[in-house]
C-alpha cells in the first residue's frame, strides 16, 4: 500500500468517526494519516528485517518498502531499533502469556514442565525471523536491551502463584533476578539450538532446562 492509497484510507476512517460512540472523541483527518503511515512503516520494516535482518536494512530500505521518503522515516523514528523495540512490545502479551501457563500448572512436574518447554521452541521456530531480528538488535543497541529486559522483568507480575510465597521483599525480590537469570539462560539456549541450529542432545538438554524450570516453580530454588 502506498502513501497516496494511505490518504485515502485515512479519509475513510477519519469520516467513519462520524459514526462511532459520542464518547470517543473524533480523530481528525491529519492523526489518522499518521497513524497509518506509522504502522505502514513498521510492517514494511519487519518485511525488510526478516529479508536482509536487522544489521543490513537502512532507514531508506524501510522507507521505500513503506512508499514513503527517508525524510518521512525519521518524523516517526529515531531509528531503526525504535521499530523493534516496537515490535517487541507488541509481542509482549505472547511472552506473559507463556508465564502465565506456566504458573497455572497444576502439581507441576517434569513432564508438564517439558511440555511448556516444547511451546516455547515451537515458538522460537515458528517465528526464527523475528527472533533473529531481536537477537541482532539486542546486541547492538541499548534501547532493544533495555525494552527486553523490562518485559522479563515484569512476568512475575503474571506468576502470582509462584510469587506468592515470597512474602519479604528482599527474596521477592530475589526470587524476580532468579526467574530473570532462568528466562536469560533459555534465551541463549533458544537462540544457539534454534537459531544456529548447534548440534546438541535436545531431549537431554531439555530434560535439564525442565529441572531448572521446576525446581524454580515449586519453590526449591528459594535457597539456591
Amino acid at each position: 500500500m502506498s502513501i497516496a492509497k494511505d490518504e485515502e484510507h485515512a479519509q475513510v476512517e477519519a469520516r467513519g468517526g462520524a459514526s462511532r460512540s459520542a464518547a470517543a472523541p473524533r480523530r481528525s483527518l491529519r492523526d489518522v494519516q499518521k497513524e497509518i503511515t506509522r504502522e505502514r512503516l513498521i510492517e514494511a520494516a519487519a518485511e525488510e528485517f526478516r529479508t536482509r535482518g536487522f544489521n543490513e536494512t537502512t532507514a531508506e530500505n524501510i522507507a521505500r518498502s513503506a512508499g514513503a521518503s527517508r525524510a518521512t522515516f525519521y518524523v516517526y523514528f529515531r531509528t531503526k531499533a525504535e521499530i523493534v523495540a516496537e515490535l517487541m512490545k507488541r509481542s509482549q502479551s505472547d511472552v506473559m502469556e507463556a508465564y502465565r501457563r506456566l504458573d497455572e500448572l497444576v502439581d507441576p512436574d517434569v513432564a508438564s514442565i517439558l511440555n511448556w518447554l516444547d511451546e516455547s521452541i515451537m515458538l522460537w521456530r515458528e517465528r526464527s525471523s523475528d527472533f533473529t531480528t531481536m537477537e541482532q538488535a539486542l546486541a547492538n543497541d541499548d534501547l532493544v536491551t533495555e525494552t527486553w529486559m523490562t518485559i522479563l522483568g515484569d512476568t512475575y507480575k503474571v506468576m502470582p502463584k509462584t510469587f506468592a510465597r515470597y512474602t519479604d521483599p528482599t527474596e521477592h525480590e530475589r526470587a524476580r533476578l532468579h526467574l530473570l537469570t532462568l528466562q536469560m539462560a533459555l534465551d541463549r539456549t533458544m537462540f544457539f539450538t534454534v537459531l544456529r541450529g548447534r548440534p546438541l542432545d535436545m531431549d537431554l538438554l531439555k530434560n535439564v532446562l525442565a529441572m531448572q524450570w521446576l525446581a524454580f516453580v515449586r519453590g526449591d530454588a528459594a535457597a539456591g
